[in-house]
């Protein structure tokens, strides 16, 4: 009897262990949210620091590099140090980042935070979404990765209404606002609540990680790579596939986001332009929580394919006449159907290629870099016509949907 209590103990305190760490890696995912605030932050830092456009729009720019810079690098020293002291290091910098504008508040501050918060994103970003498959229930990878990436929509959907509603109340009572210098209104300076914020939960979620999530799991079987290897990979014709899959994917949503305020401006100035971006984060958070029931019952690749056609249905709806109903109707349907596709490509990925898990994080993590490079793009094109831009986002669908088909045959 004695024996049987002490196995049962024992079970119990697994099965503990084993939620409190996969809870620790959710947490994460809520952070990997916060990196969003970047672009965010550009037009708000424009006002506040009186300085051009091209200036502030380094803010969004010095975090996004670091997707660039950092994802294979960090790969490769993820192989060699393991996933938790990756994701440890990612946490100290992003809440380095997150504390710097608490301590001093100037532009160059806001640029340095910035920089610690891309890095520190990238770097969980490389370690996280391999690390969901360590905690994962067997054969579970994809619905769990496709939750946690719900989480990471929570977290930006914070930031954008911290920012609208917490930042405006506290103006009104004076609060986080002054008038920059030649300017005739004070400028709302309420996304200074932003950092401390950030910096509460990074601080929670760093002690998280440090005692709960394991040093080295059962499943971790790959072994130290170099950057040689990691860039070998794309000599693989799926690897190499998949890796463009997010470099469109990535560069796809980032236009939305950037295309959709200019349709409401365009044609119902009454309404918030951000209202436009905050439907499509609510829709990517619905869309995520749905993915990650639905996995459990239809193969990833088969529900690659139906997300590919869902966004390709909302792309073509943008190129019809203003209309209030079909334009949300877009939005809606664009958040749901991108919502999984991220998720979907890496886990299917690794899945494939189990062995190559390390190499695969950091390609996959270095073709986010796509979302400053197709912007371009769509920018170039909407100067002829604003619809125009979203030719350039269904091309990069309809590769996606190449990509879909592809994974289905193999």
């Amino acid at each position: 009897m004695l024996i049987e209590k002490i196995v049962s103990l024992q079970h119990k305190n697994n099965i503990m262990k084993k939620q409190l760490s996969l809870v620790s890696v959710f947490l994460v995912f809520l952070a990997m949210g916060f990196g969003d605030a970047a672009g965010q932050l550009v037009s708000i830092v424009e006002k506040a620091f009186n300085i051009t456009p091209l200036a502030a729009s380094l803010v969004s720019f010095s975090g996004m590099i670091m997707f660039g810079v950092l994802s294979v690098p960090m790969g490769v020293t993820q192989s060699r140090i393991g996933k938790k002291k990756m994701l440890t290091i990612g946490l100290i910098l992003f809440l380095l980042g997150a504390i710097l504008p608490i301590m001093a508040f100037n532009f160059p501050i806001i640029l340095l935070a910035v920089l610690l918060m891309g890095a520190g994103a990238t770097i969980l970003q490389v370690s996280g979404n391999p690390l969901i498959r360590d905690v994962s229930p067997e054969g579970k990878y994809s619905s769990m990765l496709s939750f946690a990436q719900s989480l990471k929509a929570i977290g930006t959907l914070s930031t954008s209404l911290i920012l609208v509603l917490i930042g405006t109340s506290l103006m009104k009572y004076g609060w986080f606002s002054f008038t920059p210098e030649g300017a005739a209104e004070p400028v709302n300076m309420g996304f200074r609540i932003l950092f401390p914020i950030f910096a509460v939960v990074l601080l929670i979620t760093l002690l998280m990680v440090m005692f709960f999530v394991p040093n080295q799991t059962e499943k971790d079987t790959t072994t130290p790579t170099t950057l040689g290897k990691c860039f070998a990979a794309l000599g693989n014709p799926f690897i190499l596939m998949m890796f463009l899959g997010i470099f469109f994917y990535c560069g796809a949503e980032a236009s939305m986001f950037n295309r959709i305020p200019s349709i409401l401006i365009e044609n119902n100035p009454a309404i918030s332009p951000a209202l436009g971006n905050i439907v499509l984060i609510v829709a990517l958070f619905v869309g995520r929580f749905m993915g990650g029931v639905c996995l459990r019952y239809i193969k990833p690749n088969v529900f690659l394919i139906l997300t590919v056609l869902v966004s390709i249905i909302g792309n073509i709806l943008l190129f019809l006449p203003y209309n209030a109903v079909t334009t949300w109707l877009s939005f809606i349907l664009i958040g749901v159907g991108f919502a999984n596709i991220f998720p979907l490509i890496f886990s299917i990925c690794v899945d494939r290629i189990p062995e190559k898990t390390n190499e695969i994080s950091g390609l996959m993590t270095t073709a986010i870099v796509g979302a400053a490079i197709v912007p371009l793009f769509t920018g170039f094109a909407a100067n002829f016509n604003p619809r125009y831009a979203f030719f350039v986002t269904l091309a990069c669908l309809l590769y996606l949907t190449f990509l879909s088909l592809r994974t289905q045959k193999n």
